[in-house]
Parts: structure tokens; sequence; C-alpha cells
């Protein structure tokens, strides 16, 4: 008779924060708030969703909607600085046309290979991909067999998909993640190891 091996499943669903205030430039970890519109559509993505945990980024663009949301359904709201944007140093608000201005080979590097071209004192991609792994790991350690909704960034999704799928990263540059996208990642854990499925990736 066939034994069948225990398997824990965690399921991670990744909510990118909704619209925000301040215009379009490169915001990494300048803390810009929701605008109301952002916040509607966060609150609209996650209608009918059933989370044991909240998971958030400490930028006010995803803690202040976690923050609303865990007290409106009683959910506990847990921030950690690891799943914050990547920081892009020098260039932290300014938009991509002043930044043409000042450094226009610099920026044509970034473009040509995000992973590899760090703009002047900003944080490494690998930097930014090792903290998120250590991100993912922690939270599989902590809420491991629940069902958890990390409110977070478009680069930290990219990275995801990069780290989680075998995905190359400059190709994860390739995936779209509009405002207030949802996605949801299921992790099958058992004695033979850990099983990650990409479940859906689901724009507003």
């Amino acid at each position: 008779m066939l034994s069948v091996l225990p398997t824990r499943t965690t399921t991670v669903d990744i909510l990118r924060h909704g619209h925000v205030l301040g215009g379009d430039y490169f915001r990494g970890v300048t803390d810009d708030p929701l605008s109301e519109h952002g916040l509607r559509q966060m609150f609209r993505q996650c209608r009918g969703g059933h989370w044991q945990t909240v998971i958030s980024s400490p930028l006010r663009r995803c803690d202040e909607f976690a923050a609303a949301f865990g007290k409106r359904h009683r959910l506990e709201c847990v921030v950690l600085a690891d799943w914050r944007e990547i920081d892009f140093g020098d260039w932290e608000g300014l938009s991509a046309e002043q930044i043409l201005c000042r450094q226009p080979l610099a920026l044509e590097g970034f473009y040509a290979d995000p992973t590899e071209f760090t703009p002047p004192n900003a944080e490494s991609y690998d930097c930014f991909a090792n903290r998120i792994r250590g991100a993912w790991d922690k939270l599989l350690a902590d809420f491991s067999g629940q069902q958890v909704l990390v409110v977070t960034h478009a680069g930290v999704i990219r990275v995801l998909f990069s780290q989680l799928l075998a995905i190359p990263p400059r190709q994860s540059f390739q995936i779209d993640v509009p405002h207030a996208c949802l996605t949801r990642f299921s992790c099958f854990d058992d004695t033979e190891g850990r099983f990650v499925q990409l479940n859906f990736h689901r724009p507003i």
C-alpha cells in the first residue's frame, strides 16, 4: 500500500499598491501617499478575498491600505522593511527626462540592463534580489500553512517571478505589473521539498 506524504500549503497573494500621488518619476523609497483612486483600486481588487495575515512594505503607498484593510477585517498587519521597493539612490524623485538631460549614457545603460547597471548611490539589483529572497523565505517559515496577503511594489513582484519561476532577471522586466495587480503563488511543502505554483496574475 502506497503512503501519501503529508503536504503543507501556503498561499501567498502579492498585491501591488494602487495609484500614487506625486507624478511619474523614479519612485523607489520616496514615500509618496496613495491617491484616493489608488486606495479604491486596492480595496476593489481585494473584495471577497480571505486571508489570515497581512504583510506590508513600510512605505505609505502600501502601509496605508494594509493598515486600513487589516482593521476593517480584524486581521494582523505586519510591516516588514524587507518588502520595500528598490532604492534608486540619486535618481529618486527624478523623471526619466530629467535624468536624460543630466546623465544620458547612464539612463541608456540602465534601460539596456537594469540588473547590471546601478544608478549612483542606489541599491544594486543583486542586493535587492537577495533582500527579497530573504523576505520570502522568512514569510514561508513564519506563516507556513496560512493564506497571506503581501502588499508591496512592482519591482518586488518581478523579482519574485524571476526567483520562483526561474525567469532570467532581465526578462522579468517584460512582465506588466499595473497598479493594484494581484498575483497568487501556492507553495507546497513536503518531505521531498518545495514546489511553487503560479495560480494567477490579475490586473484590476
